[in-house]
């Protein structure tokens, strides 16, 4: 008989390349400085996570970066890292949230800092209209860029799995934030990310970490085995498409 109160016993994280993280210092409201940076480091490594994507906000009204801010803030970085062997911090790219200024840039080019030249980050405000989110994405689609909606489960906007289903359809990938499975974000968002996890219904996850203390905290989180199975899934998926 299934156990549904056995626990995962895999390693989580294990290999992953995270792909949503705040690594990179002193530009959003994630790492602070370059030796905060290093010590988030740590933590990652010891979470088994072998690559870091950084993913700094751009948001005009709070984090107004471009592809220069960024790229300075990663040369910092990286000047810093060069002889760290895992994880390793190669490449960057941005979460870009879904505004005014998005929308409008969007009518003349597509947004650079990409992941893997293929994926790009996004998010809205936590109680925006979904509106916005559809319009970009079928744009984005259509120039051949699969939009990735970060922390899903965090927007009260969308409260049902139906929602979320009809975003899927529309092309959208889903990307779990692990925090949210060991109430950080509240019990209401807990609840919510393990019912999109029993459905399937992400395709990525990521720790979303803006400082050492997150990533700490993720070292004691455990999944009931029927949460496991839906994980690995999307271990697997995540390794195939980072490696």
């Amino acid at each position: 008989m299934f156990d549904f109160f056995a626990k995962h016993k895999k390693p989580l994280f294990e290999g992953l390349c995270d792909i949503h993280n705040h690594l990179l210092p002193g530009i959003d409201d994630g790492s602070k400085s370059v030796g905060m940076s290093l010590k988030m480091l740590e933590k990652f490594d010891a979470l088994g996570i072998t690559s870091v994507l950084p993913t700094p906000h751009i948001y005009q009204d709070l984090y107004p970066n471009t592809p220069t801010t960024i790229k300075n803030a990663f040369e910092i970085l990286t000047e810093k890292t060069s002889k760290i062997e895992s994880p390793k911090v190669n490449s960057y790219a941005a979460e870009y949230m879904i505004d005014e200024v998005f929308m409008k840039n969007l009518q003349t080019s597509m947004p650079a800092l990409l992941l893997n030249n293929e994926y790009i980050l996004v998010e809205i405000t936590f109680f925006s209209e979904t509106i916005r989110l559809t319009e970009a994405g079928f744009t984005l689609l259509q120039n051949n860029i699969t939009p990735i909606l970060a922390h899903p489960e965090r927007y009260h906007s969308i409260p049902t799995i139906k929602e979320y289903k009809e975003l899927k359809n529309k092309g959208f990938y889903l990307q779990l934030n692990a925090l949210s499975l060991m109430g950080h974000y509240g019990p209401e968002v807990k609840q919510k990310a393990e019912k999109l996890l029993k459905e399937g219904l992400y395709d990525f996850v990521a720790t979303d970490a803006h400082n050492p203390q997150h990533l700490k905290t993720l070292q004691n989180l455990s999944l009931s085995k029927k949460l496991g199975i839906q994980w690995e899934a999307i271990r697997e998926f995540q390794l195939a498409e980072f490696s």
